[in-house]
């Protein structure tokens, strides 16, 4: 299918964590045959602490997902994204936000 950017959405000053996040969202929108659209990064109105602000969260568009595929398209953003993403349906978009959960080792 495609990814595309909503016009109002700016997108300058995201973490490139987010351009990986969208790409992987295409992936998985593309599994449910319908266009992956980026509906919000740094614009828009989120609440104060949001990642948004700071370049690492994104929303993307839900409207054109088939209602009972929606929860399957977040658990599949969530398990390929893995743990330093978190992902969340919300009524009317689903998002993204990079926020790594302590350090990595070495085993």
């Amino acid at each position: 299918m495609s990814l595309s950017v909503k016009d109002s959405v700016r997108l300058t000053g995201i973490a490139p964590q987010m351009i990986l996040a969208a790409i992987v969202a295409e992936g998985v929108y593309r599994d449910e045959n319908a266009p992956c659209v980026i509906t919000s990064c740094i614009d828009s109105k989120h609440r104060i602490a949001s990642l948004h602000y700071v370049g690492h969260g994104l929303d993307l568009r839900t409207n054109n997902l088939l209602p009972e595929v929606r929860q399957t398209v977040a658990d599949s953003l969530r398990e390929r994204l893995g743990a330093e993403f978190d992902v969340i349906l919300e009524d009317d978009h689903i998002h993204v936000e990079w926020q790594p959960k302590g350090h990595l080792t070495d085993g």
